[in-house]
C-alpha cells in the first residue's frame, strides 16, 4: 500500500446505535477539485509541508500533490488519514441526521404552536406505546432485562477479545446476517470488510454498556469505548447497539458510534 495512508480512526462503527466505528460525513464526500484545495488549505493553517504531513501518514509527496491539485480522487481510507494527521474533525451524517430528528421531537412537544396537531401525533405515540407494552407484559418467554444484560456483557467481553486477536470470523458471529453499520451498509460481507481494516489500525482498551433497555425480543444498549491506534493515538467515545433476540441468542442487527 505505498500510496494508501494507513488511517488513525475510530471505533465502533454502530452505526441506529456502536464506532463507525467509519465515519461518513460532508467533507468526506467533497468533490476535486474542491477536496484538493480543502486538504491544501488546512495543511498550511497547521504549518505543515507537503513533506512533513505525508510523514504522519505513509503518503509519497506526489500522491499528496495530485490530490491537493485535483488531478486524482483519493480513497476514503486515504482522506480519513489526511484528516487525522490534520487534527480536523469530521462529523458523522448519521449523527446529524440524529440531532435533526432529536430537534424535531423536542418540537413536537412543544405545544406553544399547531397545538391541536401535536396533541392529536402525541396521543397516537402514547397509545401505540401502551399497546407495545401490553403485548411485553403478557408474553411469557420474554427474557428479564438483568439477564440480557448479562448476554450482551458476555458478548461484548467476545468482541474485544476477537477483535484484538484479529478473529473477524468469531466478530462476524456477533451480526445478525441483515445487520448494519451506519455509514457503511448492510450485510455480513460489508461488516467483513470493515472489521478487516479496522482491526489492522486500533486496538480496543475497553468497551462496556452503560444501560440496556430491553423491549421483548429487542435490547437497545448505551455504552462507552476507548483504545489506541498503531501509532499510539488513545480515542474513546460512545455508542449505541441494536440487539434482536435469535432463539437463546441476541446478535446486533443496526451499530452506530461517535468518538469525543
Amino acid at each position: 500500500m505505498s500510496h494508501e495512508c494507513r488511517a488513525k480512526y475510530t471505533l465502533k462503527s454502530f452505526q441506529v446505535f456502536k464506532l463507525n466505528p467509519k465515519i461518513v460525513s460532508n467533507t468526506m464526500k467533497m468533490k476535486q477539485p474542491d477536496l484538493g484545495k480543502k486538504i491544501a488549505e488546512l495543511r498550511k493553517a497547521r504549518g505543515f509541508t507537503q513533506e512533513e504531513l505525508v510523514e504522519k501518514c505513509n503518503l509519497s509527496v506526489r500522491t499528496l500533490q495530485r490530490i491537493e491539485s485535483g488531478e486524482v480522487a483519493p480513497r476514503s481510507h486515504t482522506i480519513r488519514v489526511i484528516f487525522e494527521a490534520l487534527d480536523y474533525r469530521v462529523f458523522d451524517s448519521a449523527n446529524n441526521r440524529l440531532r435533526l430528528l432529536l430537534k424535531k421531537t423536542g418540537d413536537l412537544f412543544n405545544l406553544k404552536t399547531n397545538t391541536m396537531k401535536k396533541l392529536s401525533v402525541l396521543t397516537l405515540i402514547f397509545a401505540a406505546a401502551t399497546f407495545v407494552l401490553l403485548a411485553i407484559c403478557i408474553d411469557g418467554n420474554a427474557q428479564s432485562e438483568k439477564k440480557v444484560r448479562k448476554i450482551i456483557e458476555e458478548n461484548n467481553r467476545n468482541l474485544v477479545r476477537w477483535f484484538n486477536a484479529g478473529q473477524v470470523d468469531s466478530l462476524l458471529t456477533l451480526y445478525r446476517n441483515d445487520a448494519c453499520l451506519a455509514g457503511e451498509g448492510c450485510g455480513k460481507a460489508v461488516i467483513r470488510d470493515f472489521y478487516l481494516y479496522q482491526t489492522s489500525i486500533f486496538h480496543f482498551d475497553e468497551l462496556g454498556a452503560v444501560s440496556v433497555s430491553v423491549a421483548d425480543s429487542i435490547a437497545v444498549e448505551r455504552g462507552q469505548w476507548s483504545g489506541s491506534t498503531t501509532s499510539g493515538i488513545r480515542l474513546r467515545g460512545a455508542y449505541l447497539t441494536e440487539w434482536r433476540r435469535n432463539g437463546k441468542t441476541w446478535q446486533i442487527v443496526n451499530d452506530i458510534s461517535t468518538s469525543e
